[in-house]
This record gives structure tokens, C-alpha cells and sequence, in this order.
């Protein structure tokens, strides 16, 4: 996924499935790179610290993949 606009919507999507986890961002405005870096370590957090993502195909440790991926893909430019 190389583009972050579908990043951002993919997690905004994703969260509405997990009212505990909660960010302190704008939904409805595009992430700037420091925004999204943020969103991605809370995710990480949060499936680092949920059992019952540690075994399962769960989306946001999809999402947390697809991150890594962009973060990687745009640092290696």
C-alpha cells in the first residue's frame, strides 16, 4: 500500500469496530507523516498488549503490516 490516504481510511474503518482503542487525531482530515507514525505506534501497543490478537489473523496487526510496508517502501526512496 503506498499510498497513506488509504492507510488512514483502512485504521479509521478498523477503529469503529474497537471503541477501546482510541486515537487523538482528526478522522476526517488527512494525517500528516507525524500523525500517522503516532497512529501506527498506538496500534502496535494495543495488539502487542491484546491476547487475543497474538494468535489470530487480526486487522489491525493486518494493518499494523501494511504500515510497516509503506514506512519501509518510503524510507528506502
Amino acid at each position: 500500500m503506498k499510498d497513506p490516504v488509504k492507510l488512514q481510511q483502512k485504521l479509521v474503518g478498523l477503529l469503529k469496530s474497537a471503541p477501546k482503542l482510541q486515537l487523538n487525531l482528526p478522522m476526517n482530515a488527512p494525517w500528516t507523516e507525524l500523525e500517522l507514525r503516532e497512529a501506527a505506534f498506538v496500534v502496535q501497543d494495543y495488539v502487542n498488549r491484546n491476547d487475543s490478537v497474538i494468535e489470530s489473523d487480526d486487522p489491525f496487526r493486518e494493518w499494523l503490516e501494511k504500515y510497516m510496508f509503506f514506512d519501509a517502501e518510503r524510507k528506502g526512496r
